[in-house]
């Protein structure tokens, strides 16, 4: 983290005894993550780069140490258990001549410092010209902790639990074991602490009371996250730091939709969440507050305890530089579909929507009807919702409601107690490479509803062949029909997904007309034919649509909308082994579609490889009249200024990079 050697020495206490742990084991060598605790200090505090590190043990814990620990630090040992105070003397002994400021830490207790906490209240105790400098931090419950005594809001002195009366039993404000100190002063006052009256050892923190009885400036530095500082004293402790610890997640690919919603969701839930992805600005993270890095490096994962990733990451980026240190020092590693599947829905009763299309507008009329009902669901949503302005909701209630995404037979990671399955067209063929293939994914999801669970499905004959193979305890409901709906979003085909939302809330037992209110007031989610705005009084609609199914359905229905309106329809066709394997398809709903015009833009490849404009090119030419090739969105762009005159609405379609020609055109 610092490239130059700070100007301090640090020294680690580690020679306690640590009895109340009940083992052998020296208590800093006891394991947080699979790393010892004092492993832990020691690598937190060679980011921060001190000028040394001294770290004291005891004659039965020096050998493990130094095997644990080899290199780059000074060793000395406490013979005796006097004390904190006497640990610090005896570290004190091996500090350089010329260093003016010493810290002196627990090796246990440090695990959880963030290297930048430890460089902030260096500073704070260089700038404020302190003698003694040392940080707090207020506890729910202190009990076990050194209290802080004030008077008139200063600080006096530090009491350890012992030694505490009942009223200074009450104080909350506990002392955090970091301490930094003007060294002569150090030298002259350590031999000045008494033993306690009750243990008969010398604590380092009765020196606050020296100094302030010597009208020294203390300065304290109150500590912002509360977890940061955590005591481990017993095995029961012990195993809540390493829970604890674990909920330290960082997300590579955060900027994603889902993984994005699942950060959001995760960090409201109790977690520590930090990110990174190559383009970290997104309209999924523009409102996490998360602390989020571009690019990937393994510093970012120094100090979690997991990793969660994006499934991509696997297939096409296995070498990246932060799954490879993940594995080489045993971090967990889980795609952010299985985080949600282990971590999230624990304990919930989750409603899954699966799909190759209408996923996201499903998930989010069954959030959006539970919501408005009163029960409070938790939710993870694929787009973001307009009424929203995000794509995931946490609730205080037990429902937990999210897509279930077949590709990469991701949705096999969750169970839940509903399942909707929309529809079991074949898309992403670049993953299922038949039909079969796709239905055997869908056959092993249907066998992960929970025992009793229910399983809703549209009335088609594909879906009697797999409910042939459903687990006799699980109920089969058929979508409903729910009579007209006066939905506020464009498409009557959108009645497939109300329908599907509000079979939902019947099996739930909610009011039905309460729900169908709910739902017709329902505003859309991003991309699913949102009305962007206007360019020269020319409507500008966007849609995500990428199947010749949803793009046929889509455009018509925009086109029903506006009969008397002349329509241009801007296609950007989303992989090459999407098109290539559903080309005639496309072809054939692309010239079924009522547009008046339709502009073919280059191949967004995502990560495959192959000519972006001749496959392209291939499309609107099979076409034929109606549709153009325009080349790259620039060029696109500049196409459709030019032809603005000719159209009343714009439609913009694909899964890619298109939706930023509204903001080109303007």
């Amino acid at each position: 983290m610092q490239n130059k050697k700070l100007p301090f020495a640090v020294i680690v206490l580690a020679a306690g005894e640590g009895k109340r742990m009940e083992s052998k084991l020296s208590k800093v060598l006891h394991r947080i993550a699979g790393k010892p605790m004092i492993v832990r200090t020691i690598e937190i505090l060679k980011r921060v780069n001190p000028y040394e590190i001294i770290i004291v043990a005891n004659p039965q814990n020096l050998v493990a140490i130094k095997k644990e620990i080899p290199q780059d630090v000074k060793y000395t040992i406490q013979k005796s258990p006097l004390g904190t105070a006497d640990a610090a003397s005896c570290g004190l002994k091996l500090v350089d001549k010329n260093m003016l400021t010493v810290a002196v830490m627990y090796g246990d207790d440090s695990a959880f410092y963030r290297p930048e906490t430890i460089l902030e209240v260096f500073k704070h105790h260089q700038d404020s010209d302190a003698t003694l400098t040392f940080v707090t931090v207020k506890k729910d419950d202190p009990t076990d902790f050194g209290r802080i005594v004030r008077k008139d809001g200063k600080v006096v002195s530090i009491v350890e639990e012992k030694d505490t009366s009942a009223v200074q039993k009450k104080i909350n404000e506990v002392n955090a074991s970091l301490y930094f100190f003007d060294k002569r002063w150090l030298l002259q006052n350590l031999t000045k602490i008494k033993p306690s009256p009750v243990t008969s050892e010398l604590y380092i923190t009765d020196l606050i009371a020296i100094a302030t009885g010597d009208n020294q400036k203390v300065e304290t530095f109150p500590l912002g996250d509360e977890n940061e500082w955590q005591s481990v004293n017993t095995k029961e402790e012990l195993l809540a730091v390493n829970l604890n610890f674990q909920k330290r997640i960082h997300i590579m690919g955060i900027a994603g939709a889902g993984a994005a919603a699942i950060a959001g969701i995760a960090k409201a839930t109790g977690f520590e969440v930090t990110g990174c992805d190559l383009n970290p600005k997104s309209p999924y993270t523009q409102n996490l507050k998360i602390k989020i890095r571009s690019g990937h490096n393994p510093s970012h994962i120094e100090d979690i305890g997991m990793l969660v990733i994006s499934p991509a990451v696997l297939k096409f980026n296995p070498k990246n530089q932060e799954l490879k240190y993940a594995k080489e020092v045993q971090i967990p590693i889980l795609t952010w579909q299985e985080f949600q599947g282990k971590y999230l829905q624990k304990d919930k009763f989750v409603i899954c929507v699966a799909g190759a299309y209408g996923k996201s507008t499903t998930t989010t009329m069954i959030a959006k009807t539970l919501t408005d009902l009163g029960k409070d669901p938790t939710c993870e949503i694929g787009a973001t919702v307009l009424e929203w302005q995000q794509n995931f909701r946490v609730g205080k209630s037990n429902y937990y409601v999210c897509e279930a995404d077949e590709y990469n037979d991701n949705f096999l990671n969750y169970q839940p107690d509903i399942a909707v399955v929309l529809n079991l067209d074949w898309d992403h063929p670049d993953y299922f490479k038949t039909k079969k293939q796709l239905f055997g994914s869908y056959k092993k999801f249907v066998s992960k509803i929970k025992k009793n669970g229910t399983l809703i499905i549209p009335n088609t004959w594909n879906f009697t062949q797999l409910t042939k193979f459903i687990r006799k305890d699980i109920k089969v409901i058929k979508i409903g029909d729910f009579g007209k709906l006066d939905l506020s979003i464009i498409g009557d085909f959108r009645s497939e997904n109300a329908n599907a939302a509000l079979t939902v809330a019947k099996v739930l037992g909610l009011n039905i007309t309460k729900a169908k209110k709910s739902i017709e007031n329902f505003k859309g989610i991003a991309r699913r034919l949102e009305y962007k705005g206007e360019v020269n009084d020319v409507k500008v609609y966007d849609d995500y649509a990428v199947q010749p199914y949803t793009v046929l359905k889509t455009a018509n229905a925009l086109e029903e909308k506006f009969k008397d309106k002349k329509v241009v329809l801007v296609f950007e066709p989303h992989t090459f082994s999407r098109i290539k394997t559903f080309f005639n398809d496309f072809v054939k709903n692309l010239k079924k579609s009522r547009v008046d015009k339709i502009l073919v833009t280059e191949v967004y490849a995502a990560r495959e490889k192959g000519d972006r404009s001749k496959l392209a090119q291939k499309l609107a030419q099979s076409v034929g009249p109606k549709a153009t090739f325009t080349g790259s969105l620039k060029e696109t762009a500049m196409y459709l200024k030019n032809h603005l005159a000719d159209f009343d609405i714009i439609l913009l379609m694909g899964a890619g990079d298109v939706y930023k020609l509204y903001e080109m055109l303007l």
